[in-house]
């Protein structure tokens, strides 16, 4: 293919060998043949070669905020490539933090090179790094030939999961908190609770026998309660959650919400159901353990803002089949979605104890603004707020704990929010 230099001194030779027949002018024709033949031994100049790379990194599933390293490796089967471009092509969202990706090299015939590199993940996601762009040129510049080699490498990026002690999201039910938990009830358990008479049917393993020592009466001992919670995350990916800035919207915030959630009931030893719903459903079944957590990571790190199948629809078509009293914790903006009123309304007709955390799109969006430098009008972005908070003491009226999530509150603060309700 042809420079810009080359494209130049063609133009010249044409504009100097109309200039030589129009004056009749033996020198400037000589400039120009000089052009034209510089330019032909540039074409030729420029060798086929048989250039291969591949590329290996160090890790494929990272969390947010992780870094990687990337080695490229380029082998050359033919001639001489003159001086070489290399170009392995990174998504617009990760970031280079050491080594180059491109660079300039000269490559002997059967020679090979290594490029290494690391980039940083700032953002959750599911990304493809390359294709690997080679380009040769001539001595002089003047053409080059490009080879795409079409090798990609898949990348996951989970979202970020926060150190959570411990939530007071809690279901109204005997199941004081979600996961394996003391209930401050007798029934079966490992840890002491009381003191009770003897009732025929009793263990008598648990008879006390220091207390009937003492008293000479059989008395036994009963432990405390363990509960076990099936717990449902739905997690909201319509087009209304990607509105803000990469860094910050409703996608992602929720995202590592979820996360978080999951990772925090999952150590609990409950049974975590994920449903993520945008232009599509996609459930991923309630399960216990580490593979059900990588399920889940992967599934919101895939989650992009497109669709708008309402709540109610979930409500509909995946709550019912969970067990009832259960929590169910909504992860949403409450962004353009007339059916939310319906579906916490059938939600809590179902008996289950639902939780709402919901990023605050209308913040993003002014962020977003800010950042951007246009003009926001605070008359527009005060009726939204009131619209919003109208539409949260509705949702609260039904009996369900809302938590308005608003950037600059970090995660964790908001988790213990919830207590509040």
């Amino acid at each position: 293919m042809w420079t810009k230099k080359a494209t130049a001194i063609v133009s010249l030779a044409v504009i100097l060998t109309v200039m030589g027949l129009a004056t009749r002018n033996l020198l400037v024709m000589m400039l120009a043949l000089t052009a034209i033949v510089f330019t032909i031994v540039s074409l030729f100049a420029n060798t086929t070669t048989r250039l291969t790379a591949d590329r290996e990194m160090s890790q494929e599933k990272i969390f947010e905020d992780g870094s990687l390293k990337v080695e490229l490796r380029i082998l050359n089967q033919g001639g001489k490539t003159g001086f070489l471009e290399v170009r392995d092509k990174l998504p617009r969202t990760i970031q280079l933090k050491e080594g180059t990706n491109y660079t300039y090299l000269n490559l002997n015939p059967k020679g090979a090179t290594r490029l290494k590199y690391t980039v940083k993940c700032p953002l959750k996601g599911v990304y493809k790094i390359g294709p690997i762009t080679l380009r040769t040129h001539d001595p002089f510049n003047m053409f080059y030939k490009e080879k795409t080699v079409a090798f990609e490498s898949d990348l996951t990026v989970f979202p970020q999961v926060r150190d959570v002690k411990e939530l007071y999201i809690k279901s109204k039910q005997p199941k004081m908190y979600p996961g394996e938990m003391k209930v401050k009830m007798p029934g079966p358990g490992s840890e002491f609770f009381a003191i009770r008479d003897y009732m025929p049917g009793d263990p008598f393993r648990d008879i006390n026998w220091k207390a009937y020592a003492s008293t000479g009466k059989l008395l036994v001992n009963e432990h405390e309660r363990i509960s076990v919670s099936d717990i449902t995350l739905v997690f909201d990916s319509r087009t209304s959650s990607s509105y803000g800035m990469d860094s910050d919207n409703a996608n992602l915030y929720g995202a590592r919400a979820a996360a978080t959630l999951a990772n925090f009931f999952l150590k609990r030893r409950d049974a975590v159901q994920l449903v993520i719903y945008s232009d599509k459903v996609l459930t991923i079944k309630k399960g216990t353990g580490q593979k059900q957590l990588f399920e889940i990571l992967t599934a919101l790190a895939g989650a992009e803002g497109r669709g708008d199948i309402p709540l109610s629809g979930i409500v509909e078509v995946a709550i019912p089949y969970m067990p009832r009293h259960s929590p169910v914790i909504v992860i949403s903006n409450l962004e353009e979605d007339d059916s939310v009123r319906k579906a916490v309304s059938m939600m809590r007709m179902l008996e289950f104890d639902v939780t709402i955390i919901s990023p605050n799109s209308i913040e993003f969006e002014i962020m977003a603004r800010q950042k951007k430098g246009d003009k926001i009008d605070p008359v527009v972005y005060d009726i939204l707020r009131l619209d919003r908070d109208i539409l949260i003491q509705e949702l609260r009226g039904f009996g369900v704990r809302v938590i308005d999530w608003k950037p600059a509150t970090p995660l964790t603060q908001i988790l213990l929010e919830a207590r509040n309700y």
